[in-house]
């Protein structure tokens, strides 16, 4: 109830340069996840400009992305490699999901619009940033 949530889901997974933190991770990152961050951003457009595809999605709340892998890509949220839009988008994997969703003590949408509006967190992995949390 708190925020939009945007998913885009990539069955990527990490490649060796991402693995290893070479020189060349950032081209790989952008290259796998940037088409989701921007698919993010043309949704939360659309649904800013009241397309009737998207009339039942509210309007009157913050708009949050999830670029969802399978495999985490762990520097993916700690530098500005992404492009950059209306939209914070978060990169997640699957594990991260899992975690997120079985929150009892915070509402998932509460953690994620205060995860995004700290600059420092904002760059912390989403498992990093449920840490302390209650789970199911």
């Amino acid at each position: 109830p708190e925020v939009v949530l945007l998913v885009e889901v990539k069955s990527v997974i990490p490649t060796e340069p991402v693995r290893l933190g070479t020189p060349e991770a950032a081209d790989a990152i952008v290259g796998k996840l940037g088409k989701a961050v921007n698919q993010i951003d043309v949704t939360a457009q659309l649904i800013a400009d009241r397309h009737p595809a998207l009339a039942a999605v509210p309007a009157d709340r913050p708009v949050l992305g999830l670029a969802v892998t399978l495999e985490p890509f762990q520097v993916a949220n700690a530098f500005s490699l992404l492009p950059s839009g209306r939209t914070p988008v978060t990169v997640a994997d699957a594990a991260e999901i899992e975690v997120l969703v079985t929150i009892t003590d915070t509402p998932p949408g509460q953690l994620l619009l205060e995860r995004a509006a700290d600059d420092v967190r904002f760059t912390w992995s989403l498992d990093t940033a449920c840490t302390g949390t209650n789970t199911a």
